[in-house]
């Protein structure tokens, strides 16, 4: 196969397919700089005399007949330019071929569509694909039959190509036929009469711009000479199409045309029904189908004061840095507001009570903001920030890796020193999941005074770790029923401040030991809902906590998620985050608490007692005593890229004997009883709240590879369990955690250290001798010498990373950290045949024993989607499968 032959139509036992050589992406490597220079693409349809014309329009090309197909080359001359010429070419009349081998370079793509009698694959090609990034189609009347036949084909296409993309571009036509020379009138008389005919074609004028016929003179003319007009017309509309491109915001660069081309011919060997759309295919790997309603909402409640004016043009901004991201193409603001903002921001203003009309304010300051990006005071974040600098009385949010400082030594965190606005004093630290990065998730249990249980896990955790590693480092998510993960407390001091409250709660409310006492007791409890006095725990928590914080309030330092279970009809969620997506009502058995506005933003220490914190809530403890299902659930609306948590630690509260199921006591031994109906549904109560089973029906959902992630950290209790009031018993509970964490701590421990590592590549895998090569690095979200102290102390004979079952040779301890920057920081060189293929990256810990890193295996294709990578010039073999089979059109 020629290294020009671009798209091929071969026919198999199983249907036809497209052999697709990439052309394109061959071209834009041969470009010096092709993310700025702008390539025109020229389409030229006929036979030999389109063969003789390109042999003079473009004599510095060897134009050779090719294999029946579409070929592309690039004009030499405007290989450095910028603006350089693509030169495509077939046969108007191209047929299926007799099937080739497929190497790894070319991809194949089956085409199932049918096509009607009158028609034929090429046409679809060229109205629903070809057309939308061709500039200039020149069509050589005598190759194709005559202007008669010219006319009939650019009918047809015109019929096929409505509607054919989001975007209106037209090509132009340029017609070439000999001209019989008699006489210029009669030249004259027939060009208008070929064009009168063709725009008698409704179609015509809306799928192709300017039909235009050129007759060449013949006689004794040299064919430089004979085919300079061709070549003089064919260059000025090549300017005209630019100009019209570069007005449209259509004018593409090498890169983005290759990139959408990719997008569009898998498009349409799938769905060519359906119109292509550019804008949403541009950001279809960046999650921009979620609903920003919510969030603008919000944000128009907590600015009500301000005028609608200010309003608008922070939202426009803010929408300009979302659009237009450093290396995207920058299209007409019109089509991306309407693809990506103009729903959610109507639903926002028409919840707040103003007219939908208003969202027109924002679209205006939406195109002078890309106004000004495209007169290069850009980029787009510091357009933002000076437009922060303009409204100043606005409260507004900061884009932490566009305005704050990298930390020294530390992964995606970033340090802001002052306000954005006001410049005023500003000590926050923001921590940022990298975009390959594992999420890392810790679960508690609820269990009352056994809470003393998570609480020396973690202290052994942390006895592990260091005093220089706080255990809240290696937790990006922390779900609980009864207990919170967002204050960076040390561990040993939430201990402290556990049993003094445990201790002075109990103190004063000492349990009734007579029947009368007893009965009293009850009596209170039924009428004030309590068995204890719950004012008296409301101050005791607000002493511990900030009375006026709230769960949403701004920390020092970001990077926990923490969510608090409570229970109504459904199970609640008390948040410290706003989720990316919205999440639709479709029957789920939980919810998460959304205010509406700041008075309705719970209190921490409400959400430490989690009933006051929502008042038609109970403890999350009676329906989710172990929430690390739903964990897994709501972590795909944190990180939309994440569908669960890449590793998982379940922290329990203890659980009775296998032979002393919890909650049925004495009695449940008694076999010779029969137990009432009472104690049944006692019994299925307390079973509804057995965190043990509910984590071996958790595992029972999982797979192998992701099982090996997930630990619970708990103990069984030789009997029944203690009483969650029993707070004489902690000692003794203590000294059972004691003797497990040796055995359950360190594998956990393991797990969450290799989920801080994550690889990201270092640029594009590049095909050569039938493999793909790959450079990147294994990095770490912890400080690199820390990271390394506490691996080394946990598995001191660590040897080598793995991929699959090859040995990298690459130590995870010596020379890892940068000696520069203080970052861990380990390079990694292999090759792969696909793409697509999933790969595991794994360490050698003691011995034979390998443990994948977290999240993996993972494919490249992966990588290259999460790190926005331009992947079409290396996009492996893909067969797409389309569910459809009827008559096309």
């Amino acid at each position: 196969m020629s290294s020009h032959d671009w798209l091929c139509l071969v026919q198999h036992a199983a249907g036809t397919f497209i052999h697709h050589n990439r052309c394109l992406s061959h071209v834009r490597e041969q470009l010096i700089s092709p993310q700025t220079q702008f390539p025109a693409l020229t389409l030229f349809l006929g036979k030999g005399h389109k063969d003789v014309a390109l042999r003079y329009v473009f004599p510095d090309n060897q134009i050779t007949p090719g294999r029946s197909g579409l070929r592309l080359r690039l004009e030499n001359r405007t290989l450095y330019g910028d603006h350089p010429i693509l030169i495509a070419d077939c046969d108007s009349h191209l047929t299926p071929l007799a099937p080739e081998p497929v190497d790894g370079e070319r991809e194949e793509i089956p085409i199932f569509w049918n096509i009607a009698a009158d028609r034929n694959h090429l046409d679809i090609l060229l109205s629903r694909l070809l057309f939308l990034f061709v500039d200039v189609v020149c069509i050589f009347a005598d190759d194709v039959g005559g202007l008669d036949a010219v006319r009939a084909e650019l009918t047809r296409w015109a019929a096929l190509g409505r509607n054919v993309s989001s975007l209106d571009h037209r090509p132009r036509v340029l017609v070439v036929a000999d001209s019989n020379g008699a006489s210029v009138t009669q030249d004259i008389l027939e060009e208008s009469d070929f064009l009168f005919q063709l725009l008698r074609s409704p179609d015509v004028p809306e799928v192709f711009a300017t039909p235009n016929l050129l007759q060449l003179r013949t006689g004794n003319l040299s064919g430089a000479a004979r085919f300079l007009e061709l070549k003089d017309e064919l260059l000025k509309a090549l300017d005209l199409s630019r100009r019209d491109r570069r007005q449209d915001g259509l004018l593409f660069s090498a890169a983005h045309m290759d990139e959408y081309f990719n997008h569009a011919l898998h498009h349409v060997c799938r769905t060519p029904q359906q119109p292509f759309d550019f804008v949403r295919s541009s950001k279809r790997n960046a999650g921009r189908d979620m609903d920003h309603s919510f969030h603008l909402k919000e944000f128009l409640g907590l600015t009500s004061v301000q005028e609608w004016e200010y309003q608008a043009a922070y939202i426009a901004s803010t929408l300009l840095v979302d659009a237009y991201r450093p290396g995207s193409h920058f299209f007409n603001p019109a089509a991306i507001f309407d693809s990506f903002y103009r729903e959610s921001c109507q639903a926002a203003i028409t919840a707040v009570g103003m007219a939908p009309s208003n969202c027109q304010l924002i679209e205006f300051y939406l195109a002078r903001f890309h106004k000004r990006l495209q007169l290069g005071q850009g980029p787009s974040r510091r357009i933002h920030k000076t437009n922060l600098v303009q409204w100043q009385n606005l409260l507004v949010g900061i884009r932490t890796a566009g305005f704050g400082h990298p930390v020294e030594g530390a992964e995606y965190q970033y340090h802001i020193d002052c306000c954005v606005l006001c410049q005023s004093p500003s000590i926050n630290v923001i921590n940022v999941l990298p975009c390959t990065a594992p999420v890392r998730a810790i679960t508690i249990d609820g269990g009352g005074v056994r809470g003393f249980i998570p609480l020396r896990f973690l202290q052994h955790i942390q006895l592990q770790l260091g005093a220089q590693f706080p255990v809240q480092d290696l937790v990006d998510v922390a779900f609980g029923t009864s207990s919170v993960f967002r204050q960076r407390r040390s561990v040993d001091e939430c201990n402290d401040t556990f049993a003094d409250l445990m201790q002075e709660f109990f103190q004063k409310q000492p349990p009734p030991r007579s029947i009368w006492a007893k009965l009293l007791r009850a009596i209170r409890c039924w009428w004030t809902d309590g068995w204890y006095d719950a004012s008296m725990w409301d101050k005791l928590l607000q002493s511990q906590f900030d009375a006026s914080q709230q769960m949403f309030d701004t920390q020092p330092v970001s990077g926990t998620k923490v969510a608090v279970t409570t229970t109504a009809r459904d199970t609640v969620l008390l948040t410290n985050y706003r989720r990316n997506t919205v999440k639709p009502d479709d029957g789920a058995y939980y919810r998460v608490h959304e205010p509406t506005d700041a008075t309705e933003e719970p209190m921490l220490w409400q959400c430490a007692r989690a009933t006051t914190a929502a008042p038609i809530c109970e403890d999350g403890g009676l329906k989710e005593n172990n929430p690390a299902l739903i964990c897994r659930s709501e972590t795909r609306f944190m990180w939309p890229s994440r569908l669960e948590p890449g590793t998982l630690i379940s922290l329990g509260t203890g659980s009775a004997n296998v032979g002393h199921p919890p909650g049925l006591g004495l009695a449940r031994r008694r076999r010779s009883k029969k137990r009432g109906f009472a104690f049944r549904v006692y019994d299925f109560f307390m079973a509804s709240m057995d965190a043990k089973e509910a984590w071996k029906k958790f595992l029972g959902q999982l797979d192998e590879a992701t099982k090996r992630n997930y630990h619970r950290l708990d103990v069984t209790f030789p009997s029944q369990e203690p009483r969650l009031n029993s707070a004489g018993e902690v000692r003794w509970m203590t000294s059972l955690v004691d003797k497990e964490a040796r055995i359950q701590v360190p594998p956990a421990l393991t797990s969450l250290l290799l989920a801080s590592l994550f690889f990201e590549l270092s640029s594009v895998p590049q095909w050569e001798d039938g493999f793909y090569h790959c450079i990147g690095t294994i990095r770490c979200r912890v400080r690199g010498n820390i990271f390394v102290d506490a691996l080394t102390k946990l598995h001191p004979h660590a040897s080598a990373f793995i991929l699959g079952e090859e040995t990298l040779g690459i130590s995870p301890y010596s020379d890892a950290v940068c000696e520069m920057c203080r970052r861990y920081c380990v390079p990694v060189r292999f090759a792969v045949k696909e793409l697509h293929s999933r790969i595991t990256l794994s360490l050698r810990l003691d011995g034979e024993q390998a443990q994948p890193l977290g999240g993996f295996p993972l494919s490249l294709c992966w990588f290259l989607e999460q790190q926005e990578l331009y992947w079409s010039n290396t996009q492996d073999k893909v067969h797409w499968i389309v569910n459809k089979d009827g008559t096309l059109f």
